[in-house]
Order: C-alpha cells, then structure tokens, then sequence
C-alpha cells in the first residue's frame, strides 16, 4: 500500500492507495502514529485509491474514532469505492466517522475542529500556524545563574559553581549536578532540567546516562542542586500557544521560535527581546549535543596548556580551530531520534540587539554565546529537554497544570540539550515575555 500524509494546522490527511489488507491496515497505524500530533483534532482518510478492505483495515477507523473522540476530535473518511463503502455501512462505520466525496470537502467539513477557541487569535507563517490564548500580564522574570558564555568558552573553574534553589512550581535549564557538596558536584555538571518538583540530569562521568529525582527523593536524601549555569522561571505564563506545522516532516525549533517571537512582537509592542518557554511537543527527531565529560576538567586542561606560539612571535588559541571547550567535551548526535514521543522542553530564547535596547550588556552576554563557525540566524535558543513515552495530557486543564504534573504522569525516556535542528510535529507551549532579569546567587 502506498500512504502520502499532508496537513492544513490541525487537520491531518492521509491518502492510501492500494489493498487495506492486514499488511496495509499494519502500514496506516505506523504512518498514524508517526504523524498524528497530539493536538490534532481531524484526521482524514482519503480513500479513493483503496480496491480492498478487510477487517484488520477496519479496525484502524475504530481505534481511530476512539481516540479522536477522547480529544474530541473527528475522523473523516472521503471518495469510498463501491466495495469498501458497502463494508462501511454493513459495519456501522459510517456512524462513527464523517463521509465527504472530496478531500476539500472533508477539509471544511471538519474545519471547525482547527478553529481557534473563543479568546485566542491566530497567525499564521511559511510552514506553521499558530493560535494563542493570552492569560496573564504577570511581569515575566527570569532567574539567572552564572555566565552560559563562559560555560561555553571554558573559562570557569571549580570556584564559580553555585548550590541553586528552584521555587516550588519553578521550571529550570541548566548546566548542573545533584550532590552532597561542591567538591562531589564538579565533575559531574551536565545536562539538567527541573520541573514538576522534579529534576533530571546526565552526570558527566563519560556514560551519558540519565539520572532523576522525584520531588520526595530531594527531601529525604540530603542532595543539593549545584550548578555553573541556570535560567529558571515560574508561571503564570502570559500566553500558551498551539503551534502546528503544515510540513508532514514538522517544523525545526528554531522555526518553532520564529513564530513564538513573530506573536511576542504582535501581541506586545515593547517586547524586550527575551522570552522564557515551556513547552510540550510531539517529537519528529530529536537531535542533540549532551556534555558526557567534565567541562571543569577540560577548562583546567586548556589553561594548563596556554597558548600556542606560532612563527613570527604571533600566537593564538586553540579556538576556533578545535572548538570550544563545552564543544570538546560534548557528544554531539544529528540523527533524528524518539520520532514520535513527547518532548518536554525548558529553555528560553534570546534576541541579543532587542535585548541590549532594555537590558544591560553584563545581563544579555550571561544568556548567550556566539560561534564564529556558525553565525546566530534569528534568536539564540537555550533549551534542555525530557523525552517520554505514554505521556498522560488532559486537554480540559490548564496548560501550567499540565506541562508541571508531566514528570509524573508518563514514562521517562531520556534528557538532552535540544539542537536547533530538532523537529517537532505540533507544540503546546506556555510562553512569558521577560522583563525583568535577576541574578540567582
């Protein structure tokens, strides 16, 4: 069976062609699985190229109809052949899901499942729309923790790790280790996010496996929370935004900030360029960069060796020519992987020149670096992420209920520090504008 899958937001539409056999019913409920979004709300099957159906094909509409109904969503069929109409109705099927002649027709019949909700407005760009529901004017405050610049760079030693607080509630990014002290931490601060009470991390002992702590865990083990740098805020978000790619591939989260900040402008005129992110997507592949070995020990090392003399008397450092040190010591992976899955991700993104019109140049250069072999196109984007399976998300509570009852409510796959080149399918994400940056020491 041939399957091609296109998508208008929130509408998705699969086209088969060939004999929905046991065979083919096994291909749709891979490529369903693989390209449904949690926030889709209309799936549509155009089955004009289908000569065959058996039951295991039927099936498929079934399971379909059930978990579309449980989001209350629709499932939409269109241009039935003789035959497998006659199963359809024989079987009841057509109670169950729409029947079009068209695909337009099946498009703006169940289009009203796309429609924004009362209270939200919609926009939309190359590739992706986005509807957003504005719900608070809390001022946005981002608590900052050392200097991400120098983390990157290796210009930090032992004595600038800092034991970290997170409120209850809070959401946090960082580079950080769980321990009983600063000596046991340093050469163990990796990859971490905290959320829900909870925090996830990858201890730099070179096996990039993945650790967590539950919220009771923290009270009764005497573990403290370290860190080299940290960005954490709390909610009310301002606004949560559905975004949705028109791409059946899905969109980068690079494309995914380009909207957020193409709303941040919209919506507030005076938007200062800095925008604290939680979000929840369906991942298409996850693509990353993780700290596996010390970045203190590297920064030790580095300095230890000095520069290097070259001819004429002139000298240079290592950089760029063999990277940085938080790149030295990083295991870099750009095959796409967990397609599929719910990425959980907490992070903001950075407009350096807006930034500099309202914050000060100390307070913007601590959020970011710049690589000379890979000049910043559009926001600068700090974001770790927690992948799972089998995520439980109720649609009807709010979205900072959900995104904080997360870690508890699914099973815990990995963590990561997320490329830009990461795609994601759909994403619900609460959103603050920053206003106000405080220093977390």
């Amino acid at each position: 069976m041939e399957i091609s899958v296109s998508r208008t937001g929130e509408q998705l539409v699969l086209t088969l062609t060939g004999r929905m056999d046991g065979t083919g019913a096994q291909q749709a409920n891979g490529v369903i699985q693989q390209n449904l979004t949690d926030h889709d709300m209309a799936l549509i099957f155009d089955l004009g190229g289908v000569d065959y159906l058996s039951s295991a094909g039927l099936r498929i509409f079934q399971e379909s109809a059930r978990k579309m109904k449980e989001r209350k969503g629709s499932v939409a069929v269109c241009r039935l052949q003789d035959f497998v109409r006659k199963l359809f109705t024989s079987g009841g099927f057509l109670r169950i899901v729409d029947d079009f002649p068209t695909v337009e027709a099946a498009l703006a019949g169940t289009a009203a499942a796309g429609t924004a909700p009362d209270g939200e407005v919609k926009i939309t760009g190359t590739g992706w729309t986005l509807s957003a529901h504005h719900q608070s004017d809390a001022p946005g405050i981002l608590m900052v923790t050392g200097n991400l610049a120098a983390v990157h760079a290796g210009n930090v030693t032992a004595a600038d790790i800092r034991e970290m607080q997170i409120p209850a509630g809070g959401f946090c990014a960082a580079t950080g280790a769980m321990a009983r002290n600063k000596e046991e931490a340093a050469p163990l601060l990796g990859e971490m996010v905290q959320a829900g009470g909870m925090a996830f991390w990858i201890p730099t002992d070179g096996n990039l496996n993945p650790d967590f702590f539950t919220a009771k865990d923290l009270e009764s083990s005497g573990m403290k929370t370290f860190t080299l740098f940290s960005s954490s805020f709390s909610g009310p978000f301002a606004d949560v935004l559905r975004i949705s790619s028109d791409k059946p591939d899905g969109m980068t989260m690079s494309e995914v900030y380009t909207a957020i900040f193409q709303y941040m402008k919209t919506r507030y005129p005076d938007f200062q360029g800095i925008c604290a992110v939680a979000l929840k997507a369906t991942i298409g592949g996850l693509c990353s960069s993780d700290m596996k070995t010390s970045v203190i020990a590297a920064a030790a090392d580095r300095a230890a060796k000095g520069p290097v003399l070259m001819p004429a008397g002139k000298t240079m450092t290592e950089l760029p020519f063999d990277g940085s040190v938080a790149e030295k010591v990083a295991a870099v992976d750009v095959k796409p992987k967990y397609g599929g899955n719910i990425l959980v991700s907490i992070g903001y993104g950075i407009d350096p020149a807006t930034a500099l019109k309202s914050f000060s140049k100390n307070e913007v250069a601590a959020l970011y670096y710049t690589n000379p072999r890979a000049p910043l196109a559009g926001p600068f984007l700090f974001n770790k992420g927690i992948v799972f399976k089998n995520l439980h998300w109720d649609n009807a509570k709010s979205f900072d209920e959900q995104i904080r009852s997360a870690p508890a409510n699914g099973e815990f796959v990995a963590i990561h520090n997320i490329l830009n080149i990461t795609t994601v399918r759909s994403a619900v994400a609460g959103v603050l504008p920053v206003s106000v940056i405080r220093n977390g020491e």
